[in-house]
Parts: C-alpha cells; structure tokens; sequence
C-alpha cells in the first residue's frame, strides 16, 4: 500500500517537476492504485486509504493545495475507478463518469480555493498569459525569432478560455482510458472476471449520441454567449467520440487487411497531426450509424422484403 500510493504521488508531483515526460507520467498517478486494489480482497478500502496516503504524500512535499489538487482529481478518479471496475461497469461508463467526476470536483474546490469565479477566471487567464510568454523565450533561446501581435495574444487566451470545460473533459477522459489501459495490460485478466474493452475495433458510440450533437451544433447559433460557449464544449466533447468511433473503423479495415504496424503507426500519426484528415475520421464516425462501414449490423427484413420484390 505504501509503495502504490508513494508511486502515484510521485507521477502526480512529476507533472510539475519535470518538463513534458513528467504530464504524461502525471497522468499515470491512478494506476498504481487501481494495480494495488482492483481483484484483491476489499478492492474499496484499500483504493480509499491508498489515495488518502498519497494525497498526505504529496501534502508533505508540496503543501496542502497540491495534496487537495491530488485529492480532488487523480485520487477521486482513482477511487471511482476501482469502484466501477469491481461493479464490472463497462469502460465507457468508467471514463465517462469518471471523467465527469474529476472535472467537476476540480471546478469546486477551485473555485472555493480562488474564491468565486472571477478569481478563477482571472488565474487562469493569468496562467495562459505566462505560458505564452514562456514559450515565446524559449523560441527565442532556440533562436527563433516568433514574436505575437498583443491582439493575437488575447484572442488565443480567449479562445483557450472559453474553451476550457472542453479541454478539461477530454484530458481527464484521456486519463481514464489510459490508466484502464494500463491496468488491462499490466493486471486486468487475471483480476477481472470480464472483458473491459473487448474488441475496439468493432466499437461504436451509441446511436443516442448523434442527438446530442445535433443539439449542441444547433446551440452555436444561439445567440446568448453563454448557451453557445455551454454548446461550443459539448459539441467538441461529441466530436471527439465520434473521432474515437472513426479510429474504430479505420483499425477494422486495418485488421481485416493485415495492413503491417509500420503503416498503421503512419497513418495513426498522420490522422492526428492533419485536422482535415481527423475531421474525416469523425465524419465516419458520426455517418457510420447510417452506413454501416464494418457491416456488423444484422440485415434489416424491410431490405430483404425488398429484394425479394426486385
């Protein structure tokens, strides 16, 4: 118990201590715990007193806000996943709400920290700011002379703020399928009494879902500042499903293809890198409920009727 929750503090302290790994090892800090708990004899207590000593951990070497930063975040998602995972709650379940959970704790403990949202708002904005700031130095170290208009400068961190729900969703979201991930390939067959991901190449996002991004796209066009923004981060949100059920239907053609891993990792890289070309991928996803790209759907008798009538 000491070990996994020692673990977990240091990836979440690395997330400051250490430039770019130490984000990606930041959101590694659930997995230790889930490791230690899930498939065990009481999996709840274990996660809760684990996430209680790492959140004292990170209070000892870096204060009591970064040990309630731990707390409300990575240790809240570490205990929602051990949780669901011995319910045998599906992963987008897990993500979702564990995703859900994360954020919306963040927010409150935030905003009663900073003291209301205008405090909030402002440090952010503060933040984004000095980030820029930063980068522009370290461009200029490299010899790179890159240098923002003021007026650009603002509509980025604007953008970047009203974007920040959005934002703040999808990373967390991220950090639940990795540490799932993670934990599947490290433990997950042996402790698990079921398949978590089964065979994500014959995934889909569920058919409801095409409502909700129709209504959120709709709601851009409101024109309240605040329903649009609120339908801005939904529909991105959306999107980025479909995109993952896009990715679905581009490994299924891969695996049904034998295409070699040299030519998957490629492609993967070159959908991730061109926004027109990941635009295409979440288009599939979203016309596929119509379509039908992997012909996983049983045929309809009205179309059979019909071609029997022909």
């Amino acid at each position: 118990m000491v070990r996994a929750a020692a673990l977990a503090g240091a990836f979440f302290l690395a997330g400051g201590a250490i430039p770019m790994i130490g984000g990606i090892l930041m959101l590694l800090a659930p997995a230790p715990i889930i490791v230690y708990a899930v498939g065990r004899p009481s999996p709840n207590l274990r996660a809760t007193v684990a996430v209680l000593l790492a959140a004292a951990f990170v209070t000892i070497l870096a204060g009591p806000f970064a040990g309630l930063a731990y707390l409300v975040s990575f240790g809240l998602g570490s205990g929602i996943v051990c949780y669901m995972l011995e319910r045998r709650f599906s992963f987008e379940k897990i993500t979702a709400l564990g995703a859900g959970a994360m954020v919306a704790a963040s927010a409150v403990a935030a905003l009663v920290v900073m003291g209301g949202p205008d405090a909030l708002i402002k440090t952010i904005h503060d933040e984004l700011a000095q980030g820029m700031a930063r980068g522009q130095e370290f461009y200029r170290l490299l010899g790179i002379q890159s240098t923002i208009p003021a007026d650009t400068q603002a509509s980025i961190i604007s953008l970047t703020l009203r974007l920040s729900p959005a934002f703040a969703l999808l990373v967390a979201a991220g950090t639940m399928l990795l540490n799932l991930r993670v934990f599947w390939r490290w433990a997950g067959p042996q402790r698990l009494t079921y398949n978590l991901f089964g065979d994500l190449s014959r995934w889909s996002a569920p058919e409801w879902l095409v409502w909700l991004l129709l209504a959120s796209g709709f709601g851009l066009f409101v024109p309240v500042p605040a329903v649009s923004d609120i339908a801005l981060n939904g529909f991105i949100c959306i999107a980025a499903v479909y995109f993952c059920h896009g990715l679905a239907i581009v490994g299924f053609y891969f695996q049904s293809l034998s295409v070699p891993s040299i030519v998957r990792g490629v492609v993967y890289f070159v959908v991730l890198a061109q926004p027109f070309v990941a635009a295409l991928v979440c288009i599939a996803g979203v016309f596929d409920m119509w379509i039908d790209f992997r012909r996983l759907k049983p045929p309809s008798p009205e179309a059979n009727n019909l071609g029997d009538f022909f």
